[in-house]
C-alpha cells in the first residue's frame, strides 16, 4: 500500500509539473485568410451566368474604371503583432508575422496565453493598412477575408465567428442565424458590435468586436466586459440591407439574435438573464411593441412601393394616431421656445424689428403614416426606459436605462435632473468617470438651448471679441458700427451644408458690399490648421473670425450653436431682424431691402435651406 501511494503521489506530482510545463509552453494557433470577389452587377452588353449552365462564361463589357478592376495582391503584405511592456517598462512591439499575402493565406503562430494581436493588411507598400483585431490563445483559430467589392468599399474582415476573450470570468457572447432575413441580405454581411465608455480619466473611449463575417447566415462574437455596458450591434450588407440593435453587455451573458414577430425592420435580441432582460426585453418583447414595430413595418414598405411607383401618399385620417405619435419639432422644449418669442420685450433701439413669420417653425407638414408608427413604438419604449430611470430600486438599472437616451435631445433637463440623483448612489471613481461627464455636457446644451430660446428677432446679439484671419482681435460691436446689415455666419471647415452656401453668399456678398452689407464668419473648428485652411480653400471674401474650440466655445454657447450653418442677419446696433438663415431668405431680404441687382438675375442653384449638421 505504502508503494502504491508512493507511486501515486510522484505520479500526481509528475502530472503537475507537466501541467504547469504545458501551460507555459507556447502553442500553435493557425490564422487562416481567403479573399472574397463580389462581381459588379450585370450590366449592358454581359451575359450572366444561367442557373441551367453553371459553366457558362461571363462575357463583360471592358470598362475603364479602375475601381472595378480585381483587387491585385501582387504586392500584398501581411501582419500579425501585439504590444507588450519589456524590462525597463517601455512599450515594444512583437511581430508574430511579417510576409506577403495571397488568395489563400495560412500560417501558425505560437503564444503561451490569451493575446490581443493586430492583423494589418497592406495592398502596396506606400497603402495605408487595414486592420482589424483579433485574440489567439482561446483553444479558437483566426480566420479573416478581404473582400473585393466593386468600387472603393473593400473590407477586411473576420470570418464567422470571433473569440476576443481575454478575462474567461467576463466573458459575453453575441450570436445568431440570421437566415431568417432571406433575399435582404447576403453572404457577405457583417456583424459587428461598439460600446462608447469613460475611462478613469472621464475620457471618452471606444471599443469594438468584429466585423464578423457570416458563415452560412450566422455568426458568433464572443467577448469580455468588466461590468454592464450599453452596446450597439451593426449588421451592414454591401447590397440592401442595413440594420442595428441595441444591447446590454455583462460577463456571463448569452445574447441571441433573432427575428421580431413577422417583420424584419427591427430584430429581437434575447438572454433571458440580466440587465439586458430587464432593460430591452421588457419592451421589445411586449405583444404591444410588437404590434407597433409590425404595423410600422408593413406601411414602411408599401411607403416605399408606392415612392417607387411614383404614387401619392394617402391622408392620413387615423386621428388617434396623430394625437400619439407627436413629431419631435412639437416637444415641450418647443412649445417654451415659442412662449418666449411671444413674451419677451424687444431690446432698446430694436423696437422697430418684428418676428417674420418665416421665423417661426413650419407646423404644417405631415409626417409620412410610417414615420408616426414608428414613434408610437418609439414611445412606447421610452416611457419603460423612463419607468426604470425614474425608480428603480436598483442604481445600475437606472444608469444603464438612461443610456438609452429615453428623454432624446428635446428634453434634457428631465436626463439631466435623473443623472444627478445617481451621484450618491455610486461611489466616487464612478461618478468621476462616468456621471460627471454626462452631467457637464448636458449642462452645456441645456445652457445652449436656453440661450437659443432668448435670441429672437427684436433681441439684441451679446457682445464678443476673437481674433480674424491675421491674429488680430476684433469685436463684434466694432465691425457691426459701420455697416447696415450683417449676417453672423457659424460654420466649420467640415461642415457640407455650410460650404454648400458659400457659392450664393459669395454671390450676394459681391452684389451689396456698396449697400454696406457685410458677413462675418465664426468658425467653432478645433484648430488654427482646419479654420485657416478652410478659408483659404473656398477663398471666402469676408470678415472671417475663429473661435476655434469646437461646439463648447463660450461665443457658439452663448449665441445658441447647437447645429451649423446658423445664421443671425443684425443692424448696425446688434438688432436680430432674421434667425437660422440661410442663402435663399437672405436673398429676397437683401433684393426687398435694396432692390434687385443684375448680378442676381441668374441666381447659381440654391441649397437645401432644411439641411444643417447638428452638435
Amino acid at each position: 500500500m505504502n508503494n502504491f501511494l508512493k507511486v501515486l503521489g510522484l505520479s500526481c506530482i509528475f502530472a503537475f509539473v507537466a501541467v504547469c510545463s504545458h501551460a507555459s509552453t507556447s502553442m500553435p494557433y493557425k490564422i487562416t485568410g481567403e479573399l472574397i470577389t463580389i462581381e459588379p452587377e450585370a450590366k449592358e452588353g454581359e451575359t450572366a451566368q444561367s442557373e441551367d449552365d453553371a459553366e457558362a462564361e461571363i462575357e463583360v463589357t471592358p470598362t475603364e474604371d479602375p475601381a472595378l478592376e480585381p483587387v491585385d495582391l501582387s504586392e500584398a503584405t501581411l501582419t500579425v503583432s501585439y504590444e507588450t511592456t519589456n524590462a525597463e517598462g517601455e512599450s515594444e512591439t512583437v511581430m508574430l508575422y511579417d510576409g506577403p499575402y495571397q488568395e489563400n493565406f495560412a500560417n501558425v503562430v505560437q503564444v503561451s496565453e490569451p493575446t490581443d494581436v493586430k492583423i494589418s493588411l497592406h495592398l502596396t507598400e506606400d497603402s495605408e493598412p487595414m486592420t482589424i483585431n483579433a485574440v489567439i490563445g482561446t483553444d479558437s483559430d483566426v480566420r479573416f477575408a478581404y473582400i473585393d467589392r466593386p468600387g472603393p468599399r473593400d473590407q477586411f474582415v473576420l470570418v464567422g465567428a470571433t473569440n476576443q476573450v481575454m478575462n474567461p470570468e467576463n466573458q459575453f457572447t453575441l450570436s445568431g442565424d440570421l437566415s431568417f432575413l432571406g433575399s435582404d441580405i447576403s453572404s457577405v454581411a457583417t456583424v459587428s458590435v461598439d460600446v462608447m465608455y469613460f475611462d478613469d480619466e472621464g475620457q471618452r473611449q471606444f471599443k469594438s468586436w468584429g466585423p464578423v463575417l457570416l458563415k452560412n447566415d450566422s455568426f458568433m462574437i464572443q467577448g469580455d466586459v468588466d461590468g454592464p455596458m450599453m452596446a450597439r450591434m451593426w449588421i451592414n450588407d454591401s447590397a440592401n440591407y442595413y440594420a442595428n440593435a441595441e444591447i446590454i453587455l455583462e460577463p456571463q451573458t448569452n445574447l441571441v439574435v433573432s427575428q421580431l414577430g413577422n417583420q424584419i425592420q427591427e430584430l429581437s435580441v434575447t438572454s433571458g438573464s440580466g440587465y439586458h432582460r430587464k432593460l430591452v426585453e421588457s419592451w421589445q418583447q411586449d405583444s404591444k411593441y410588437i404590434s407597433m414595430i409590425e404595423a410600422y413595418a408593413t406601411e414602411y414598405d408599401q411607403f416605399v412601393e408606392r415612392w417607387e411607383a411614383g404614387e401619392p401618399e394617402p391622408e392620413v385620417v387615423d386621428e388617434e394616431d396623430s394625437d400619439v405619435a407627436e413629431s419631435e419639432t412639437d416637444s415641450e422644449d418647443s412649445s417654451e421656445s415659442e412662449d418666449v418669442v411671444e413674451t419677451l420685450t424687444p431690446a432698446e433701439g430694436c423696437e422697430d424689428v418684428v418676428a417674420q413669420d418665416s421665423d417661426i417653425p413650419d407646423s404644417s407638414y405631415t409626417p409620412p403614416q410610417y414615420y408616426r408608427l414608428q414613434e408610437k413604438a418609439v414611445a412606447f419604449k421610452n416611457d419603460k426606459l423612463k419607468e426604470v430611470a425614474e425608480g428603480d430600486d436598483d442604481p445600475m438599472s437606472r444608469y444603464l436605462a438612461l443610456e438609452f437616451s429615453p428623454y432624446g435631445y428635446y428634453d434634457p433637463k428631465s436626463e439631466l435632473d435623473a443623472l444627478q440623483s445617481l451621484v450618491d448612489e455610486f461611489d466616487e471613481q464612478f461618478v468621476e468617470s462616468n456621471l460627471n461627464p454626462k452631467i457637464e455636457r448636458l449642462n452645456q446644451y441645456v445652457t445652449v438651448l436656453n440661450n437659443d430660446a432668448v435670441l429672437i428677432p427684436g433681441q439684441k446679439v451679446p457682445e464678443f471679441t476673437l481674433a480674424d484671419y491675421d491674429g488680430e482681435d476684433r469685436s463684434l460691436y466694432s465691425l457691426l458700427g459701420d455697416k447696415d446689415i450683417v449676417l453672423i455666419d457659424f460654420w466649420a471647415s467640415w461642415c457640407g451644408p455650410c460650404i454648400a452656401d458659400f457659392p450664393e453668399l459669395k454671390k450676394l456678398h459681391a452684389a451689396y458690399t456698396d449697400e454696406d452689407f457685410e458677413i462675418v464668419g465664426v468658425s467653432i473648428d478645433s484648430t488654427d490648421e482646419d479654420w485657416l485652411g478652410g478659408v483659404d480653400e473656398h477663398e471666402l471674401p469676408w470678415i472671417n473670425l475663429g473661435e476655434v474650440k469646437g461646439w463648447e466655445g463660450p461665443v457658439s454657447t452663448m449665441y445658441g450653436v447647437n447645429a451649423i450653418p446658423k445664421g443671425f442677419l443684425v443692424d448696425s446696433q446688434g438688432c436680430i431682424y432674421k434667425k437660422n438663415i440661410r442663402p435663399a431668405a437672405l436673398k429676397e431680404f437683401l433684393v426687398d431691402r435694396y432692390g434687385m441687382d443684375e448680378s442676381l438675375e441668374e441666381p447659381e442653384v440654391e441649397t437645401e435651406d432644411t439641411q444643417e449638421v447638428s452638435s
